[in-house]
């Protein structure tokens, strides 16, 4: 079993187990990590397989992986008590203005995660729900989700946005690093000025379908805008603090108070590029806790959660060497006084909290007989 985590109640309930007596900070971290395991929003680790492996995973031991080309193998994810993975179905858009079939390519990736998940039954558990995440968890399991890096993956199509669902994708980044043709990417100047009606269209789909909207990679605009079309709580899969660390990729106060009113939540990214503060602390690696702690004074401890990106850069880029090294972070945040209520939000009930009120709006409107999107397909012009 990938972890042992004994719960004696149910998984991230308020209710833990005491600590004991002379308890050091790791113990405590260890304690809270067995009975609220991490669910970390945003892991590369397929992409790396099915660029250093090839996607040939059939004779391959994934129990123990190279430190030096993998931030993500078995071992590990023991050793850093993660419980969710949301794993990234990515397909750059270089690729895809190359002429690569993204939907193609997508369908791929999405078959190599759930041979992945196959491959280790006694460690790895497909859910699509919360109740699958819980009963994962009870198990000992990691609960495996899908989540797509784009939305030049779905090709302009609403048709292959719902077959994704039906599929296990359970949320999508609205852009990577090129526009679609209905919304604006951080990484290039604005052609939508956010999103189009278009975009607004795909965000009440997903809504529809009970697929959360991720606005990591988008536009400060189209952060906004998206927002306020969305009828439920959307994440950033892994992004940071605007204030701290001033990149495009990184969200502004304004959009976090726009995020605390939906009851969103933001995921922290690990990678060094977007949670430095000064060179100082960028070396020391303690950005990312700065960026905690900004967000818990903006808006409170329940809108962050964890979302690493590990294996999506090189092996030294980030503030935690690996997974394995979770419970650092909770030794730190130990360390700034956040509570141990607060720090089972922030390693998973917050993003438990949204995906029930994602599922819940998917479900009224399907009560109510709202109509799919049956706009035709659209074609895409990447920049």
């Amino acid at each position: 079993m990938v972890s042992s985590h004994g719960l004696d109640s149910e998984p991230w309930s308020p209710l833990l187990p005491r600590a004991p007596p002379n308890e050091s900070p790791l113990e405590a971290a260890q304690r809270i990590l067995r009975h609220a395991p991490v669910i970390d929003t945003h892991n590369d680790w397929p992409g790396k397989l099915n660029w250093i492996l090839n996607s040939k995973l059939h004779d391959k031991s994934l129990v123990n992986l190279p430190p030096s080309q993998f931030h993500t193998d078995i071992t590990r994810i023991r050793a850093g008590n993660l419980g969710v993975q949301f794993w990234s179905a990515y397909v750059g858009c270089a690729e895809y203005t190359k002429q690569t079939n993204a939907v193609q390519e997508t369908l791929n990736q999405i078959d190599l995660i759930k041979r992945l998940v196959a491959k280790y039954p006694n460690e790895f558990a497909f859910a699509r729900t919360v109740a699958d995440i819980r009963a994962a968890a009870r198990k000992g399991k990691v609960a495996s989700l899908i989540g797509i890096e784009g939305g030049h993956q779905i090709d302009g199509s609403m048709g292959v946005l719902r077959q994704y669902f039906e599929l296990g994708v359970r949320y999508m980044t609205l852009t990577h690093s090129c526009h679609t043709a209905w919304a604006d990417s951080c990484s290039l100047p604005p052609i939508h000025n956010g999103i189009s009606s278009e975009g607004h269209r795909f965000i009440r789909e997903m809504n529809r379908l009970g697929m959360m909207i991720d606005i990591s990679h988008v536009s400060a605009d189209a952060m906004r805008q998206s927002i306020e079309a969305s009828k439920a709580p959307v994440i950033f899969s892994h992004s940071s603090a605007y204030s701290v660390t001033p990149v495009p990729r990184n969200v502004p106060d304004d959009v976090l108070r726009m995020l605390k009113d939906k009851d969103g939540v933001v995921m922290i990214n690990f990678m060094k590029a977007y949670t430095y503060t000064n060179e100082t602390t960028k070396m020391r690696c303690l950005g990312t806790w700065e960026h905690m702690s900004h967000i818990k004074k903006v808006v409170g401890a329940q809108y962050i959660g964890i979302g690493a990106d590990f294996d999506g850069s090189g092996i030294d880029d980030f503030a935690l060497k690996d997974v394995s090294k979770y419970p650092e972070l909770v030794v730190e945040l130990l360390r700034r006084k956040f509570t141990e209520q607060e720090i089972i939000g922030i390693t998973g009930s917050n993003l438990l909290r949204v995906m029930e009120k994602v599922e819940k709006v998917a479900a009224k409107m399907q009560k109510d007989d709202e109509k799919l999107e049956e706009v035709g397909i659209i074609v895409e012009k990447t920049c």
